[in-house]
């Protein structure tokens, strides 16, 4: 009898190890439901619902028929797809450089002791609070090419004052890409900026010390400093470039022609111009796709450098 006693009371010491481990487990996805259950409802659910309608003609008025792939075939025979797809990659290589470059420098310039240097960085970080329709409709009303100070100011200085800059193919992804810099800089600037105050001032000193010149300082040591920093601007911009519509539906409705025409306001037409919501939950699903290898790939090639 007593050894069978002894043996029970080994088994529970044993087994109460696993028991706590399951207790805490347990509180622990109690403590994580406030966030679970928000994050299912607003994103697991639209995602596997848009996953859904991609495999069915859904319109306005609801499921039609089942479909299967043939809303992915349709995408991937169909050149626009393509084309708006490089168009979303081309803002990519033209505004992603510009902000963060600008952003950079921004942020070397105000981290030196200047006066009003509170009030600068404010007013650069300013427009980042606005909402990417006011930031429009301002450049709108500024790249006027009639009426619009921009091109009132080159004729000032005796340069062609007469610029399309919204109609004229050549020029209206300039002027998107001028406004989204002039909107996202300040927010590059102030990451940026945290990133500076952060490097040791004795790195400095010590660079001093040997006669580094400021290129060899920036080269050597700011540049270092900063790698996490960039890395993180590098990712950020390019998921927001390549999610651009709003500056696109207000500015230039996707034209001149097709030229500013982007994957995003393409799933948009389809859906909501087309009544193709079908169809462009497929779009979607394959761009997000794009978007989740690119992020992928970025992930790597960070665990590699570190």
């Amino acid at each position: 009898m007593e050894t069978i006693i002894r043996e029970s009371e080994r088994a529970l010491v044993h087994r109460r190890p696993y028991l706590l481990r399951m207790i805490t487990e347990l509180r622990a996805i109690v403590y994580l439901l406030p966030f679970l259950i928000p994050f299912a409802i607003f994103y697991l659910w639209p995602v596997g619902r848009g996953a859904w309608m991609s495999l069915h003609v859904w319109g306005i008025q609801g499921m039609q028929k089942y479909v299967g792939l043939a809303n992915y075939k349709k995408i991937f025979t169909d050149q626009d797809f393509y084309l708006y797809v490089w168009h979303s990659f081309y803002f990519v290589i033209i505004c992603a450089p510009t902000v963060i470059v600008l952003g950079l420098i921004l942020a070397l310039l105000i981290n030196q002791n200047i006066k009003f240097r509170t009030v600068i960085r404010s007013m650069f970080f300013l427009p980042y609070v606005l909402s990417v329709s006011v930031i429009s409709f301002i450049w709108l009303r500024l790249l006027d090419s009639k009426y619009g100070p921009i091109n009132a100011l080159l004729k000032l200085v005796g340069l062609p004052g007469e610029i399309h800059w919204l109609t004229d193919k050549n020029f209206a992804w300039w002027a998107i890409t001028l406004t989204t810099d002039w909107w996202t800089v300040g927010f590059v600037m102030v990451l940026f900026l945290a990133g500076l105050q952060e490097i040791p001032t004795d790195h400095y000193e010590a660079a001093k010390i040997d006669g580094a010149g400021a290129w060899k300082q920036f080269w050597h040591i700011t540049l270092p400093g900063l790698s996490r920093v960039m890395r993180i601007q590098v990712f950020y911009q390019i998921i927001s470039c390549l999610k651009l519509f709003g500056q696109v539906q207000i500015m230039t409705g996707g034209g001149p022609g097709d030229s500013t025409n982007t994957m995003i306001r393409y799933i948009y037409v389809t859906g909501f111009k087309k009544d193709m919501f079908g169809l462009a939950s497929a779009q979607s699903i394959v761009f997000c796709a794009i978007m989740l290898l690119i992020a992928v790939i970025q992930f790597k090639l960070t665990d590699r450098k570190d």
